[in-house]
């Protein structure tokens, strides 16, 4: 269900890259200083939103910061209840006649907050999507890893401990394979990757882009070591020289 029907202000969705300010686009600088109203979210009351530390430096004093909660709950009644919440909120400066920029880390399309605001806003509402650099992309450029070229084909799935047999299917069949939120399943990954013999055409990233991020080549090192959650698995399934990926 969606909020009631909204009016004049523009909303853009503007991806601000993976972290280092130095990747924002151009379009996205140029909509952050001319919108009044930036919202991010926020996982918790009091909470840094790391999309707006990536865009802060160009932001001015005028603009007005609009936090919105996004609580990481189990319970999927209580995540759709604060996504409408913060519709409304969105909505309620839309109606104002203030365009709002909707900040996400990495790209607007890709496993971010803006998609649940877009869901529960009318669908004829004036809507600007501003992509960013990914993670995905990111974080390949870092580890030197190409992920496709030719006629390979890319594979991009949540590691998630349900989807085992899933993973299974997608290594067999895909030339590259990116494993997002790995930090929870890390150890199972590894051992899958053991079964298969992939182990040694895997890399992680841990918070590509990031001053404090890293990369991680022997993975059987991580086993039992905690990982941030802004971290990904690149797995090339086929020999480098096919042209399909393979690690720099």
């Amino acid at each position: 269900m969606t909020v009631e029907r909204a009016s004049s202000g523009r909303l853009y969705g503007v991806g601000v890259g993976p972290g280092d300010p130095e990747l924002l686009t151009l379009k996205a600088l140029r909509v952050l200083r001319e919108v009044p109203v930036v919202a991010v979210p926020v996982p918790h009351e009091g909470s840094e939103s790391q999309a707006l530390k990536t865009a802060s430096a160009w932001l001015q004093p005028e603009q007005r910061v609009l936090r919105l909660l996004f609580p990481m709950a189990e319970d999927t009644a209580t995540r759709e209840r604060h996504r409408r919440a913060a519709a409304r909120s969105v909505l309620r400066e839309l109606q104002l006649g203030r365009d709002v920029a909707f900040l996400t880390e990495g790209d607007p399309t890709i496993h971010s907050t803006f998609i649940y605001v877009l869901r529960n806003l009318p669908e004829d509402l004036p809507v600007e999507i501003v992509p960013g650099i990914s993670s995905i992309t990111a974080a390949a450029a870092q580890a030197r890893t190409p992920l496709v070229s030719s006629d390979c084909r890319l594979a991009v799935i949540p590691a998630t401990s349900g989807n085992l047999a899933g993973l299974r299917r997608a290594l067999s069949e895909f030339d590259t394979v990116v494993l997002l939120k790995v930090h929870h399943t890390l150890d199972l990954v590894i051992d899958l990757l053991d079964d298969m013999r992939l182990t040694e055409r895997a890399v992680l990233v841990e918070r590509a882009s990031h001053p404090c991020g890293r990369v991680v080549r022997n993975l059987r090192q991580l086993r039992g070591q905690p990982v941030h959650y802004l971290s990904l698995l690149i797995v090339s399934t086929r020999p480098g020289e096919d042209g399909c990926g393979g690690l720099g």
